[in-house]
């Protein structure tokens, strides 16, 4: 190569010239000079680039590297083809894709140089492998981002799991607890029934039939009050008792559409004196569930209780609850929503705890969820609520069709 044909230069001497060349040929980046619309002069650098040797690239049109004579060739995202066009204004071009003598394409950064109307000098230098680190540092990136998002799930769904075993060591502590008080409170209990009874049978037969002294009516309805007042205790402690066994008496394949809508039909009357209206939007083809229909009776009033109390905490003398059901697999899910006051964060966390209650003292023992969740425990239901205060409350329930399949 002359220096001449390399810089066009005529005042280069030969020294100079022999320098510029070896500067030329060993330059790390790819270098080609183009004459009007051909290869002039290339280095090493681009044989090694391309594949091509010298004498297939000086002297041939540049559009030997341009891979747009290949439209079966498929080029890496977010780069062009390298062509001729670029010559025509010099710059800088990024991720340009130059093909090699295999057929195969480099990714390079391409600069061009213009030295006279028709004499260019341009740069190649190969990002290839750069390139291919970005793809693969996305990638992991990607790859670290889900793995960060199946972890938060993961986490979820561990925090959920250890929710629920602590709310089901408080069920078991409630067992325990229930079979105490039981023990403890039965027997006087029942000694004070039985006092009771006796007073009244002692009282009816000296004062007859019709209590002349208005002391004695008043003393004879006490004693029927504490009669009832004991009956109540009792029957409350045995279905505490009750609630608590993992029995299997009483089951069988039930329509839970008609368990709900008898539900309903208890505290229909107190739903309709409130302004309560009760919409059903049940599904075409319910499969039946294998359960306590009594039992899930209870766990539906104790919803429609609490719904009807939350609505009339708003004092608007008004309001709505919604039943949906629906099939997710082998799941059944009934949801009970209202637009009642609501709940926050605090009492959401301890909806479902034994004897917790916001209501005032005398209007509640705080069991009706509690028992619910019990109840649907044992067959292998959950229970989970969704609230915001002022904006109602979602009671979610899904029980498997037969639990005895998931043992």
């Amino acid at each position: 190569m002359h220096t001449a044909k390399l810089l066009r230069h005529p005042a280069a001497t030969p020294a100079s010239a022999r320098k510029f060349e070896v500067v030329f040929e060993q330059a790390s980046d790819a270098i080609f000079t183009v004459s009007g619309e051909r290869i002039d002069a290339a280095n090493h650098a681009l044989e090694d680039l391309t594949g091509f040797v010298k004498g297939e690239l000086e002297g041939h049109l540049v559009d030997l590297l341009s891979p747009l004579s290949r439209p079966e060739l498929h080029l890496p995202e977010r780069s062009r083809g390298f062509a001729r066009e670029m010559l025509e204004a010099p710059g800088t071009y990024e991720d340009v894709a130059v093909l090699r003598k295999d057929g195969y394409v480099r990714l390079v950064d391409l600069s061009v140089r213009e030295t006279d109307e028709h004499y260019k000098v341009v740069l190649l230098r190969d990002v290839t492998a750069k390139k291919q680190m970005e793809r693969e540092l996305i990638t992991k990136h990607a790859e670290l981002r889900n793995a960060y998002v199946a972890m938060e799930r993961n986490n979820a769904e561990l925090k959920a799991m250890q929710e629920t075993l602590v709310q089901a060591g408080k069920m078991a502590a409630l067992g325990e607890l229930t079979a105490g008080i039981a023990h403890e409170l039965n027997q006087p209990l029942q000694a004070i029934r039985g006092y009771g009874q006796e007073l009244q049978a002692i009282f009816f037969s000296s004062a007859g039939s019709e209590p002349k002294d208005p002391r004695q009516a008043e003393i004879r309805s006490h004693l029927g009050e504490m009669v009832k007042g004991v009956d109540k205790m009792t029957s409350i402690i045995r279905y505490l008792r009750t609630f608590t066994r993992k029995s299997t008496e009483g089951h069988d394949f039930v329509d839970l559409h008609h368990v709900i809508d008898d539900a309903l039909t208890l505290i229909g009357v107190q739903l309709q004196s409130r302004g309560i209206e009760v919409r059903r939007f049940f599904c075409d083809q319910l499969p039946p569930v294998y359960a306590n229909p009594v039992q899930l009776e209870q766990v539906f009033m104790n919803l429609a209780s609490n719904a009807r109390d939350a609505i009339e905490a708003t004092s608007r003398g008004s309001g709505a609850i919604e039943v949906h059901t629906r099939v997710s697999g082998k799941l059944v899910e009934v949801i009970f929503k209202d637009d009642g006051i609501g709940m926050d964060e605090r009492t959401k966390a301890k909806a479902f705890n034994p004897f917790f209650t916001t209501k005032e003292v005398g209007q509640g023992m705080g069991l009706g969820l509690s028992l619910s969740y019990g109840i649907l425990s044992k067959i292998h239901a959950t229970i989970v609520v969704e609230s915001e205060l002022g904006k109602g409350a979602v009671f979610r329930i899904r029980i498997p069709t037969d639990y005895r399949e998931l043992a």
